[in-house]
């Protein structure tokens, strides 16, 4: 089974999205016989046409990208705009997406995923469903406890998509959770995040008395 994975990330091999890819990748490529090519979009773009016509010839694809405050990067929209000439002509591809934000809550990508889905079906391709997966902002930073759950559940989904040419549905609903974050959760979650993301740098750089300071303040 051949696979072509474009990621999208501004951040390109360096994204989040790479790192959780490369599990899913480790698990597909565990199968004799499968091979994956990948691309990245910021590689391209200068000619984005020579992408699509990568795509175009590919037999399944995936994308991933990350959102930033619900929206994708605008060279992910802008390859997606590329791909316009190829509307209905693609009936040889089957193709998925990867759909990650840094929000704890996966819902708060679902609106992006029915935007891909219905992109896949105008492109003329065979739909195969999206990772949907929230909570991977700071995954350098993150406790083990939960970057081992991601690698397990990526690897997981890559092995078997290697075997059957398939998304799990069971895998991708379970990777997924939470779904929704519950406001009593939220209260305990804020300051471990504030925390994690911010405050052990401040204090790391003995400033973090002063993270209250308004320099710009007239």
């Amino acid at each position: 089974m051949r696979l072509t994975f474009i990621n999208g990330s501004p951040r390109g091999s360096k994204s989040n999205t790479a790192k959780v890819m490369d599990y899913f990748i480790q698990g597909f490529l565990e199968t004799p016989g499968n091979s994956c090519e990948i691309q990245f979009i910021t590689r391209h773009r200068g000619d984005l046409n020579a992408l699509a016509g990568i795509f175009s010839a590919a037999e399944r694809v995936l994308i991933g990208f990350p959102l930033y405050i619900d929206a994708m990067p605008g060279s992910v929209k802008e390859f997606f705009e590329s791909l316009t000439p190829l509307a209905g002509r693609c009936r040889n591809i089957e193709l998925g997406f990867v759909i990650q934000c840094g929000f704890p809550e996966t819902h708060q990508n679902r609106f992006a995923e029915r935007y891909c889905e219905k992109l896949a079906r105008r492109l003329g391709c065979c739909y195969m469903g999206s990772i949907v997966k929230g909570g991977l902002e700071g995954m350098a930073i993150q406790p083990k406890f939960l970057t081992d759950k991601y690698e397990y559940f990526f690897h997981a989904l890559g092995l078997e998509f290697g075997k059957s040419g398939k998304l799990d549905p069971v895998l991708l609903e379970k990777l997924s959770r939470p779904e929704h974050i519950r406001q009593e959760d939220l209260a305990n979650l804020i300051p471990f995040i504030n925390k994690a993301l911010w405050d052990d740098q401040l204090e790391k750089n003995g400033v973090l008395d002063r993270s209250f300071d308004r320099p710009l303040e007239p």
